[in-house]
């Protein structure tokens, strides 16, 4: 579509998504105020949709009527327990787990609790309230603040490809994010100031020139990206870059420096055009201010990111480079499904996404659950946290997600939902979801390699407003061999970036730095140990030392007996 056609028609475009959103608004609002039926109702219709897969018959669900049916024929699961049915439907057996009829789009994929990824099964129902929720979501966020990008506002989304491997039935392996850009509505398409392409590049630094190349040819832009690590790096890489990207602007080039496939340039070469009136507007804004920030480039009425857990560490450096730009959280999203929607920019809070899944919770203080039987949506109290299991369209029931969330208020009877963390035995800085076992894992292929010997360690995330990283923290003492903690962090970090997909895409960004050795005084752990022992008033025999921590104090209660040592 030629830009001034498609500037004409931005408006237009956007009323007519905003009427389709405002009515699937309303159903929404509305089942806030019936939230028992509407759960017990979405629940069923996935029972029925799929009882007749091998999934199904296994658990009886052509006998299950009721919520209190579900639940005494289903336990609570894990990823385990679907593993031998997603091997079938990876091989193109979807009956497997889905009903007659239903096509399978892609696998979503993310870190198990092993070296290997978990793949989850995107079918077409899936899908339909992955983007129903997404624009939800979106015209939520946008309508408040629509007025003042006087309609002319882009999105600058950042996502993963949803193609990066190929299932043995041929199946894409990817982001769920990657396929919704790749199948939006030609129009839709028309308000992404990047198009889906730009998901293939590998290089970050390279993408992130790309991104805000495309971009800058905007006045009005909504920076979308899951991490606020990733808005970030766009803003430090603009400023590292400016004199490239406003002569590439002027010039409606693009610089020959950058690691993209060639179908990749070709496609977004293809988009550019001179613009040098706005590269002089830029141009001038740089020279009065010195710095290229998205504040300095945009109008920037509002940003879409994740505010919960860690995460929300990240916003404290956000107004240097975006100014006062209000920040809403995107929710709790996962390849397993989207479970919230915050209707608000204060907190990271949202409503359950009531139509799209059925949830339960599992009550749970300091990470780790209490016993007793999961609670249903209606049953919640304000202030408690709970584990949140997550019955879905892509095939999995009851299905324990290990995140904690806590509930921070109602809506219409309906609770709104805040992440906390991942539980007590995962840690994640920017969405890593690194599990005890893979720490554990990462350590003793390290000690093997490195021909050292280790008694109590643990890992422990440390913030940096460069880059956070992980401290594994061994006694002075407990070293055999203690020369090599260098080739010893060197070999637990890329033990990590094998045992855990999440943390090697962030290492390869620059999103997480390398491990770093810490020594703690002779001693230390023993004192740790016991000290947590009296404070439980329970026996040494019932105490299990913690191999990986996700308390960014826990860290500092072990200085490094180094002096001057220097920290990334």
């Amino acid at each position: 579509m030629p830009p001034s056609l498609s500037r004409l028609l931005q408006p237009l475009l956007i009323r007519a998504f905003a009427w389709e959103a405002r009515r699937n608004l309303a159903r929404f609002n509305r089942s806030l105020r019936d939230q028992r039926r509407v759960q017990e109702r979405t629940l069923l219709e996935k029972i029925r949709r799929n009882q007749d897969s091998a999934f199904g018959r296994d658990h009886g669900f052509a006998a299950i009527r009721s919520v209190a049916d579900f639940r005494s024929r289903l336990p609570v699961t894990s990823y385990e327990d679907y593993a031998p049915y997603i091997a079938r439907v990876r091989q193109g057996d979807f009956a497997a787990m889905f009903g007659r009829g239903q096509r399978v789009h892609m696998f979503a994929m993310t870190s198990g609790t092993t070296s290997q990824p978990k793949y989850i099964p995107v079918p077409e129902p899936f899908l339909t309230e992955y983007r129903a929720g997404w624009m939800l979501w979106g015209i939520q966020a946008v309508r408040s603040h629509y007025i003042a990008s006087g309609g002319r506002m882009r999105v600058l989304q950042f996502h993963s490809a949803w193609d990066d491997e190929r299932a043995p039935c041929g199946l894409p392996c990817g982001a769920t994010s990657g396929l919704t850009a790749q199948v939006q509505r030609p129009g839709a398409k028309n308000l992404y100031a990047v198009p889906s392409c730009v998901a293939h590049i590998k290089d970050i630094q390279s993408k992130y020139y790309v991104a805000a190349r495309l971009a800058l040819a905007h006045r009005v832009t909504v920076p979308l990206a899951p991490n606020p690590s990733t808005l970030l790096g766009l803003a430090r890489a603009m400023d590292e870059r400016k004199a490239d990207l406003l002569r590439d602007l002027a010039d409606g080039t693009l610089s020959g420096d950058l690691d993209l496939p060639a179908e990749v340039r070709r496609e977004v070469e293809g988009r550019l055009r001179p613009e040098p009136e706005r590269a002089r507007e830029l141009d001038q804004a740089v020279a009065r201010e010195g710095h290229l920030y998205p504040k300095t480039a945009w109008q920037l009425p509002l940003i879409g990111c994740w505010k919960g857990g860690t995460l929300s560490l990240y916003l404290r450096e956000f107004p240097r480079y975006f100014g006062g730009a209000a920040v809403r959280d995107i929710g709790l999203i996962a390849s397993e499904g989207r479970m919230t929607i915050p209707l608000s920019n204060d907190g990271s809070a949202g409503v359950l996404d009531l139509e799209s899944s059925f949830f339960e919770f599992l009550p749970a203080r300091d990470g780790q659950a209490l016993g007793g039987e999961p609670l249903l949506a209606h049953e919640l109290e304000a202030g408690r946290e709970y584990f949140l299991l997550l019955t879905s369209s892509a095939g999995l029931y009851r299905y324990n997600m290990g995140d904690v969330v806590r509930v921070d208020g109602f809506l219409e009877g309906s609770p709104l939902v805040a992440f906390l963390n991942k539980g007590a035995h995962y840690s994640s800085l920017t969405g890593e979801k690194l599990s005890e076992h893979q720490a554990v894992e990462a350590v003793n292929a390290a000690l093997e390699q490195t021909g050292l010997a280790l008694g109590s360690y643990c890992l422990a995330p440390t913030w940096s407003e460069t880059a956070p990283f992980y401290s594994l923290i061994v006694e002075e003492a407990a070293l055999a061999g203690g020369d090599g903690l260098a080739s010893l962090a060197a070999a637990v970090d890329s033990a990590l970036c094998h045992e855990n997909i999440e943390y090697r895409s962030k290492r390869d960004t620059g999103r997480l730095a390398p491990v770093q050795v810490r020594l703690a005084a002779r001693g230390a752990w023993t004192a740790y140990d016991l000290e947590i022992v009296a404070a439980r008033r329970r026996g040494i025999e019932q105490y299990k030392h913690k191999f990986l921590a996700n308390d960014l104090e826990f860290e500092k209660r072990f200085p490094d007996v180094r002096k001057g040592v220097k920290k990334p």
